[in-house]
């Protein structure tokens, strides 16, 4: 229990007041556990919001402590997203995203910020990964945006999926994203305006562009695959080497 805070202490480590607290609860940016009719709150969980860590990067952070080469393929992703100019990320088989988004819009980082938004884009993620397996290459998320992906193999399983998104492929009817932005603020409990204006911010790929694009993620996928298989193959030769230096 002495891990656990309650809502005045997480006022008093945040500096702010109690409608806040709840206001945080209500929206995503804080999880806590009710006991009854008070809340208590991690270490964990407070620690990360004092840190500014996201839900997003609390996932990566595990992937990565579950042994995923997560500093290589970042960097082979941040690469190819400062090339290309369009957003990337990984994710695995089950949605969870394996990497930090790369050169993410500020629409798609206002809808990770809150947890309903965050839980929304994973279900999108995850589904994507799921019809991937039948070789679908192009999605369309839950907000609207369009993605093409690659699948990544690690010694013959598909370990994931390579995004390469937050774009239209053509410009949108104002209409349809007046109305889908309305719905998006209320599900989510996003700021319209906010919404609106960070919109402003998805690319739209020009129809001579769209034969690259659409050939950009296998060339990445290939990258992290390379990467996972040296993996394989150094720790096959750790495994060898502690099996001749065992004692019987």
């Amino acid at each position: 229990m002495n891990d656990l805070y309650t809502a005045r202490q997480v006022q008093e480590i945040l500096k702010v007041d109690r409608i806040t607290i709840y206001r945080m609860l209500k929206d995503g940016r804080l999880k806590g556990v009710q006991v009854g009719r008070q809340w208590r709150f991690t270490r964990q969980e407070v620690e990360r919001v004092v840190s500014g860590e996201s839900q997003a990067d609390e996932t990566v952070r595990l992937a990565a402590d579950k042994g995923f080469p997560t500093h290589c393929v970042q960097t082979i992703q941040d690469l190819f997203s400062s090339v290309s100019q369009v957003s990337s990320l990984m994710v695995d088989m089950q949605g969870n995203p394996l990497t930090q988004a790369s050169n993410p819009c500020g629409f798609c980082q206002l809808m990770l910020s809150s947890l309903a938004g965050f839980s929304a884009c994973q279900a999108s993620w995850q589904l994507f990964a799921q019809q991937s397996r039948d070789g679908s290459r192009y999605f369309t998320c839950h907000a609207g945006l369009q993605y093409v992906t690659a699948p990544v193999f690690d010694l013959g399983n598909q370990a994931g999926l390579f995004l390469a998104g937050e774009f239209y492929w053509q410009a949108p009817e104002p209409r349809e994203v007046t109305e889908r932005l309305r719905r998006l603020a209320a599900i989510n409990n996003l700021p319209l305006e906010e919404l609106e204006q960070s919109a402003k911010s998805v690319p739209v790929i020009a129809p001579e562009q769209h034969a690259q694009v659409e050939n950009w993620p296998s060339v990445a996928a290939q990258a992290v695959q390379s990467i996972l298989q040296e993996r394989a193959g150094f720790i096959q030769r750790l495994q060898k080497i502690a099996d001749l230096t065992q004692v019987s």
